[in-house]
């Protein structure tokens, strides 16, 4: 990750104090291998599971704070790749590691959004080595379809200066001797795009292949295994900003927002 991005993050994503933190796993692939990679650097384990509605907590005694992967938290440290403002002057969440809140990008600039995944914002700033095959490199830009953007003229130069940011100019030369196709052959092999659920026993599960995408990393990319019970419950619900031009306007105790396209956001709250 090039100097003048990575001195905009938190101070807490370079504290490499091992455990001091539990992680929130939310319900798809790019959070499961966010909180492999937070494992893998710093040894915070998963506690709990977030579906956008509720939380789930595995280890009740575990008082340590959580960091939510790939989750736009409005209070609290989160690794995040969504869009947070509605208007350039929108409140942004002080803790969150997400590149859109730190360059100021919002629903008035939304093509210059970086539209790539969490996974690959930790792995930059983590300065991981990329993976040593193709495959291994094909499927870390299959997650959350970071590699669309490459193939769209609309977006491909933004894509580019972001991978270029990111100092992952590899991965730029792979997009150009692949194509979008070779990528969709990816997420349909490995079901990258399946969803995590909790059962009706408490216990996490998934149709994503994950023991065949085992080896292609450095680290194992598994669920946990304990038994979840729900510690809060929230409401969810979306909006347009053709109506509300500024995140001032929600009278409500936001948990998580998250502008789901240039004219339309998500958000749960606390009642």
């Amino acid at each position: 990750m090039k100097k003048e991005l990575k001195e905009r993050f938190p101070e807490w994503c370079s504290d490499m104090e091992q455990g001091q933190f539990t992680t929130m796993l939310t319900d798809d692939l790019d959070s499961l291998m966010g909180c492999a990679i937070e494992k893998y650097v710093k040894g915070n384990d998963i506690n709990y599971f977030y579906d956008f509605n509720k939380i789930y907590v595995a280890d009740r005694s575990d008082k340590r704070k959580a960091i939510g992967i790939d989750l736009a938290l409005h209070k609290g440290k989160s690794w995040c790749n969504h869009v947070v403002r509605i208007s350039e002057n929108d409140y942004v969440n002080p803790q969150t590691a997400n590149i859109n809140a730190l360059l100021n990008v919002h629903g008035g600039n939304y093509t210059k959004k970086y539209a790539m995944s969490t996974v690959l914002t930790m792995w930059s700033y983590y300065g991981l080595p990329l993976p040593k095959t193709k495959e291994g490199k094909m499927i870390l830009l299959a997650i959350d379809s970071s590699f669309l953007g490459h193939y769209d003229e609309r977006f491909n130069k933004v894509h580019t200066q972001y991978l270029h940011l990111l100092g992952l100019e590899e991965l730029i030369e792979l997009l150009n001797e692949t194509n979008k196709s070779d990528y969709f052959n990816i997420q349909q092999k490995y079901n990258t795009k399946a969803k995590i659920k909790l059962n009706n026993e408490g216990y996490l599960g998934t149709n994503i292949a994950l023991a065949d995408l085992q080896g292609f990393f450095d680290f194992p990319i598994e669920l946990p295994t304990q038994q979840f019970t729900l510690r809060n419950q929230f409401e969810e619900t979306v909006g347009s900003t053709y109506s509300i031009k500024s995140k001032d306007q929600i009278d409500k105790k936001i948990v998580s927002f998250a502008l789901v396209n240039r004219n339309r956001f998500k958000y749960t709250y606390a009642n």
